[in-house]
């Protein structure tokens, strides 16, 4: 195994052992007020009904002026929020303008250009208005472009009378299960049932619920759903959807590359999770398999039995679809009562570490605080939430990451029910931001998603091998930045194959640390993907030689210099195909 140093305190590097106490600053520290997240969940209800499981948004540049905003349900004692982003971290509500300051009991919110507009719309849930149930309350938001957004629930085809859930509605996620380029979707309801979206391609959906499915999961007798999530997990391009729910009801459906899927639960090794409510997903073990964490309660007194498994690690085997439980051996099993986590390389070691929140106000689990497992490389985690600054206590519901003050590393936001919300800030500097992280223009590519949905790629570097998926998962009511992520440790470059969702695959040589946003091509002098060479791709080129962005690097050697100018002259001579 590779020498790893893990990094609680960004000056120096401490080793990880199974016990050790990590000394020093922290390695996070709460900005929630300095950056303006600071207005608290708020909810009429005072019991343990359902809003109080709710508590979700999601992570989007939703103006397009390159950084990252953020949505947050308010709940029915107040309205939602859209946090708009100055470029440095800092926000402003501008809910009220852009039209989604509504009151309402939401649940949970996915990011996804459904209309393949270049424009990141939203899908909000519900519970119903302030005061009532009600089963036609989600929105599906079409951001407009112009600082707007408009509902259209009802012409898309996702309301009342058109889904199969009836009572509630928890996590939605995006996602191309079929692979023609535009995003369907899924819902999770936790007691009428979940719901599977056909993007037809003209703004619209279609329920394929019935159709898809080899099980019925519209009922309470089917899935009590309450996050889903489209992964490829086996390589062939189609992602696979891992339901994760209720009492025991946890599904993992194989996509059959033909519109249906097959639910291989319990007898690929899923689905031994007691509660399902959130969960993640990784390489944690950097052995080209993905792995899936899934959040469950356990008892007061710390030991998994009947109806309190704790926290589930299904680890990924050379057997395609077919896992192995591993939470307890690998330290990340005892969660308390959990709900969202969210995988990233927090301290940029090359490895995935797990954030995961919990709180429940019953049963011993009140003020139980969250979970920051790092891992040492072989999927092995400690818990270095309390050494690090990860001192919340609260009603953690939802996660969300992503690098909201543009300065390398990830931050992470826990949003709670009926409290203030947590903002970590990341606060590694110096060499130790020394990462890569990509984003993908897919636009003008019929046969691929939006921002890359269903990207996959593999980083090789002198420390070794990492694996990401561009997904736009639902953790639990919650969607994080759309981008992927890598640690690399003290290496100076990687080499990147990124396996586009349409089967193409393009080559990097050398990328140094970074964040890039890398086009999809069909043709290789075509650098700004308008399908047309003129000027355009020149300026593009020239720009991205200047600036040695990974795709200005025109032979694939890793370096920028003179051949690199004569290999784009070829090829733009050559014309398109």
């Amino acid at each position: 195994m590779r020498s790893r140093l893990h990094l609680c305190v960004p000056a120096f590097a401490v080793t990880l052992l199974a016990g050790s106490v990590l000394a020093g600053n922290p390695l996070v520290s709460d900005q929630t007020d300095t950056v303006g997240l600071g207005t608290p969940h708020a909810s009429l209800e005072t019991t343990f009904g359902t809003e109080f499981m709710t508590g979700g948004g999601a992570a989007g540049d939703f103006d397009n002026d390159g950084d990252l905003d953020l949505f947050i349900i308010g709940g029915s004692a107040s309205t939602d929020h859209l946090y708009i982003n100055d470029g440095t971290g800092h926000f402003t509500d501008e809910a009220a303008a852009w039209g989604v300051d509504r009151a309402h009991q939401g649940s949970g919110a996915a990011v996804g250009d459904f209309n393949n507009d270049g424009w990141l719309d939203l899908m909000v849930t519900s519970l119903g208005t302030p005061t009532q149930a009600r089963t036609d309350w989600s929105v599906l938001y079409k951001n407009n472009g112009d600082g707007t957004f408009t509902d259209v629930t009802a012409t898309a085809g996702v309301g009342e009378g058109n889904n199969t859930f009836l009572a509630d509605a928890f996590s939605p996620v995006f996602g191309d299960y079929d692979l023609d380029g535009d995003l369907d979707l899924a819902v999770a309801g936790w007691y009428g049932g979940s719901a599977l979206y056909r993007n037809n391609g003209d703004g619209t959906f279609t329920d394929v619920t019935l159709t898809a499915l080899d099980i019925d999961i519209t009922g309470v007798s089917g899935v009590r759903g309450f996050a889903p999530r489209f992964v490829d997990m086996d390589g062939d391009r189609y992602p696979e959807i891992l339901f994760v729910a209720d009492f025991e009801t946890s599904k993992y459906f194989r996509n059959n590359g033909d519109g249906t899927f097959t639910n291989l639960t319990p007898g690929n090794g899923t689905g031994l999770d007691s509660n399902g409510m959130g969960n993640t997903f990784g390489d944690y073990n950097n052995d080209g398999i993905f792995d899936w964490y899934v959040t469950s309660r356990i008892g007061t007194n710390g030991i998994p039995g009947p109806g309190a498994s704790g926290n589930m690690l299904y680890m990924g085997t050379a057997t395609p679809h077919v896992f192995v439980e591993d939470s307890i051996n690998r330290g990340v099993n005892f969660g308390f009562w959990g709900w969202g986590a969210v995988s990233l390389d927090i301290d940029h070691d090359g490895d995935e570490d797990i954030f995961a929140t919990n709180g429940f106000s019953s049963s011993g689990h009140t003020m139980t605080p969250s979970r920051m497992y790092l891992n040492d490389g072989s999927a092995n985690f400690v818990d270095i939430a309390s050494e690090c600054g990860m001192s919340d206590a609260g009603q953690g519901r939802g996660v969300v990451h992503g690098d909201f003050d543009g300065d390398g590393d990830q931050e992470i936001v826990l949003i709670q029910a009926r409290q203030k919300h947590v903002y970590y800030r990341n606060e590694l500097s110096g060499s130790d931001i020394n990462a890569i992280t990509l984003d993908f223009n897919t636009s003008g590519v019929s046969d691929l998603a939006p921002n890359g949905f269903g990207t996959r790629v593999e980083l090789t570097s002198v420390s070794g091998s990492q694996l990401r998926y561009m997904d736009g998962g639902s953790n639990y009511l919650s969607t994080s930045e759309l981008s992927v992520h890598f640690g690399l440790g003290s290496d100076e470059s990687a080499d990147l194959t990124i396996k586009w969702a349409n089967g193409d695959v393009t080559h990097l040589s050398g990328v140094a640390p970074g964040r890039y946003t890398i086009t999809a091509l069909s043709c290789p002098a075509d650098l700004n993907g308008d399908g047309n060479l003129n000027f355009f791709d020149v300026s593009a080129f020239l720009t991205m030689f200047q600036n040695e962005h990974p795709q200005g690097d025109m032979n694939g050697d890793g370096e920028f210099n003179f051949f690199d100018v004569s290999a784009f002259l070829v090829l733009y001579q050559a014309g398109c195909p």
